[in-house]
Formats: C-alpha cells, structure tokens, sequence
C-alpha cells in the first residue's frame, strides 16, 4: 500500500476504469484519517495534535532534502515538557561573525509551569539559559506604581519586606537644560532587619551606592531601610528612596529595582535526604 499524488489517484478513477482494491487502498492510505494520523481541527480548539509515540508532534523539512528532517518539536522522553530542537543528524550550522567555529542549533523548552529553557531541557527558573547572553541592555521592575515625587521627602520604593534581601536599584532624576541631573547605582542587602546596638560601628544592612550627578550634591539620590515596628519574630521593613532637595512640583524619580536573591527565608539552605 502506497500514497499517491492527486494525479495518479484521478487516473485510476478516470471515466471507464475499473479500479482494483489496490486502488482503492492507495485512496485511503493518501488521505488523512484522524485516529491513525494524530491530528483533528474541531473549531472549538483549533488544530489538535496527539504524539502517537508520546514525544513527537512535528517535524519540519526543506525542499532538497525532504527525507531528512531539520528540527522537531515534541514532548521530552517520560515527560510534558513541549522541546523544539534540532535533529542532530541533519548537521544544522550557522556561521558565527568570524567564520571561526560553527555555532550549534538552539533548543527551546517550555515547561507547564512557565519556564523556558535555552539550551536545556530542564528549565529551573522562569527563563533558564545554557549559555551566554548577549544584549543591549538590562531593567528591572517598580513594586509600586505609584510615581515617586523629587521632593526631598522619604518615600517606600518596595512592598513590605520580610527576611533576607539582596536587591539592585538604579535610579535617576533630571530636568533639561537646568543643570540639575543626578544617577544612583546601589546595592541594598537586608538581612531580617536585625536591631542595631550602640557599640556595632558599622551597618549591618549596608547600602553600597555609586552616585554621579551635575551640579550640586544637593541634587544627590538618597536610599534607606525603613524598619516597620515588629511582632514577635516577623519583622517587616521597607526600602525608602528621596532626593537630597526638592526639585520642584511635577519631577519624579525614575527607578527600577532588580532581586539578586530569591530565598528570603533561606528554604533552599536545608539540605533534603535523598530516598534510597
């Protein structure tokens, strides 16, 4: 049994041929039939495909090579993670600006959870890269979408706080053509917001900052922890964000704050046994 072309399966019906069961055979084996196949388009979903083998959906080709398959994408072995990857037997390459060493094809996988994997098959994070990554420029976020006057006031850049926290602010603030331009780089590490007594000389929740501004140092960007008052052993804090002076109505702060560590309460610190 074999699949025909449209022109070859019109001969063997054409007006005054008597098809054989062979014929007939080579009619159903060209067409797609949906349980064998794998696949259906009910209108409610859209396109539906079933991994007949539990692990490959598709398959794409190029036209001089059409019995050689250049990338899947299907499920990982023994798993429900979606992986598009490429077939290592069709030697896929792409020249790197040097023309020094082929660059091997990328994999992707998608994970039920949200993560994607580059270059891994596992991912652990939201966005895991096996690799180096190259790009123009890097941002964090706002915690809070309430704009930040440069007012020369105290004002919360973080949702309350608990346990330990490493976080990277880059802040700026300026007004064109005056003068009055300030930048903050800072890392502010907070480690459950321990008191601090009398005789302990340094800040055992340091904030390291990098500041360049214009003019004045009266235009400098200011950061601080801000302890909330503490029940028992929760402890909130805040971190806090102003300007050294005013620099008058309608000017915020421009800011975005990057995590550098994500177990405040260090749950990933006890090791877990492994079951024999």
């Amino acid at each position: 049994m074999s699949k025909r072309n449209r022109s070859t399966l019109k001969n063997y019906f054409r007006h005054g041929t008597m098809p054989s069961a062979e014929h007939f055979s080579d009619l159903i084996d060209s067409c797609v039939n949906q349980i064998d196949e794998g696949f259906i388009k009910p209108p409610e979903t859209g396109l539906q495909l079933r991994a007949l083998d539990q692990e490959h959906l598709l398959s794409f080709y190029q036209q001089n090579s059409p019995d050689t398959p250049l990338w899947h994408v299907g499920f990982a072995p023994q798993d429900i993670n979606l992986q598009i990857f490429a077939n290592p037997q069709a030697d896929i390459t792409d020249d790197n600006p040097d023309n020094t060493a082929p660059v091997q094809a990328i994999n992707l996988a998608l994970t039920p959870k949200g993560n994607v994997g580059v270059n891994t098959a596992t991912p652990k994070q939201t966005l895991d890269v096996n690799g180096t990554v190259a790009s123009q420029g890097r941002m964090g976020a706002t915690f809070i979408e309430t704009p930040v006057p440069a007012d020369g006031e105290w004002h919360d850049i973080t949702p309350e706080l608990e346990g330990c926290h490493m976080l990277e602010v880059v802040a700026g603030i300026g007004i064109r053509h005056s003068g009055r331009y300030a930048l903050a780089h800072a890392v502010a590490i907070n480690t459950c917001a321990p008191n601090k007594h009398w005789w302990q000389f340094r800040d055992k929740n340091p904030i390291h900052m990098t500041q360049a501004y214009f003019h004045s140092s009266a235009d400098k960007i200011q950061l601080r922890w801000r302890q909330k008052n503490h029940k028992g052993t929760v402890r909130p804090y805040f971190l806090q964000i102003r300007t050294n002076t005013s620099f008058g109505e309608n000017q915020i702060i421009q800011y975005h704050i990057t995590h550098l560590w994500n177990d405040p309460f260090m749950q990933h610190c006890q090791q877990t046994a492994v079951e024999e």
